[in-house]
C-alpha cells in the first residue's frame, strides 16, 4: 500500500505536513535573522564547485517542460503518479504566479551590485517569490514519493529529497532566486503534491484507458518540444536536454510497441457480426 493509500486511514501523515512546516520555519528564521541577501551571497559562491556546467544541468530538471519530459517515463506503468503529478502542477502553477504577481519580489540582479555575486546563464529580471523551479521539483518528487510503496519509498526518499533540495540549492548558486524564494518554493511544492495525490484519488480519469492516452501524447508534445526548440536560458545544456528527450521518446515508443505485441489480436481488431 502506498503512502497516499495509507494515509487515508491516519487523521495526520507526518509524509503529508512535516516538510512544508520544516521549509516555512526555515522560512521564518531567515526572515528574523534577515539573513536573506548574506545567505544568498554566501550560497552563490559555490559555483565553482564542482563546475558552472554541473549547477546548470541540475537546475535544468527543474524546468516545468524537463519535468513533463521525464513524466513520459512513468505514464504508461504507473499512471497514477503522472496524473498525480498533472494535478500538482496546475496547483503548483496557479501558487507560483498568483503569489509572484501578488508580492512583486525583484530578483537578486535587480537588488545586488552585478559584481557581488555571481550569474550562471541568463540573468532573469522577473519576479522572484518564490522559485518555481523549486515548486516544479518538490511537487514531482512529493508525488512519486506519496504514491511508492514501503520497499521503494525507503531507498528512494533520501535520493529523491536530496535532487530535489538540490536543484533549489542551484537556483541560488545560478544567481536567478533568494533563499526565501527556495524555501516557498519546496514548501508549496510539496503542499501541491499532496493536494494533487487528494485529487487524483477522487477523480480517477487519469487511469482510465482513454486518460493515459491523452496523457501520454501531452507528454509525447512537450518531448517533442523540449528536443525540437526549447529556450531553457541555459544554452550550454541544449545538448543534454535534446538527449534527454530522445531517450524519453525511445522509451515510450518501445512501451507502445510492446503493448501492441503482447495485445490479443481480438482487442486489436472490432468484433464482427
Amino acid at each position: 500500500m502506498s503512502l497516499s493509500e495509507r494515509a487515508a486511514y491516519r487523521p495526520w501523515n507526518p509524509w503529508y505536513w512535516d516538510l512544508p512546516l520544516a521549509a516555512l520555519a526555515g522560512l521564518l528564521a531567515v526572515l528574523i535573522l534577515q539573513a536573506n541577501q548574506p545567505l544568498f551571497l554566501a550560497l552563490n559562491q559555490m559555483n565553482g564547485w564542482p563546475s558552472d556546467l554541473f549547477w546548470a544541468y541540475v537546475t535544468l530538471l527543474g524546468n516545468t517542460l524537463i519535468a513533463l519530459t521525464l513524466l513520459l517515463l512513468l505514464v504508461r506503468h504507473r499512471p497514477e503518479i503522472v496524473w498525480a503529478g498533472l494535478l500538482a502542477g496546475l496547483v503548483a502553477t496557479l501558487f507560483v504566479h498568483g503569489i509572484k504577481e501578488g508580492l512583486a519580489v525583484e530578483r537578486p540582479v535587480l537588488v545586488l551590485p552585478r559584481e557581488d555575486f555571481y550569474i550562471i546563464g541568463r540573468a532573469y529580471f522577473g519576479m522572484a517569490f518564490p522559485s518555481g523551479h523549486t515548486t516544479t521539483a518538490f511537487a514531482l518528487v512529493g508525488v512519486i514519493l506519496l504514491h511508492l510503496g514501503e520497499p521503494w519509498h525507503r531507498r528512494l526518499v533520501l535520493p529523491l529529497l536530496g535532487l530535489a533540495t538540490l536543484i533549489g540549492l542551484s537556483r541560488i548558486v545560478v544567481g536567478a532566486h533568494w533563499p526565501l524564494d527556495i524555501l516557498a518554493g519546496a514548501a508549496g511544492g510539496w503542499l501541491a503534491a499532496v493536494l494533487g495525490t487528494f485529487w487524483a484519488r477522487r477523480w480517477r480519469w487519469g487511469v482510465t484507458p482513454n486518460g493515459r492516452r491523452w496523457m501520454t501524447l501531452l507528454l509525447i508534445g512537450c518531448a517533442l518540444t523540449a528536443l525540437i526548440h526549447y529556450e531553457t536560458g541555459y544554452p550550454q545544456t541544449d545538448l543534454g536536454r535534446r538527449i534527454l528527450a530522445l531517450l524519453c521518446l525511445g522509451w515510450i515508443g518501445y512501451q507502445l510497441c510492446v503493448e501492441r505485441w503482447a495485445s490479443p489480436p481480438s482487442a486489436l481488431k472490432p468484433a464482427r457480426n
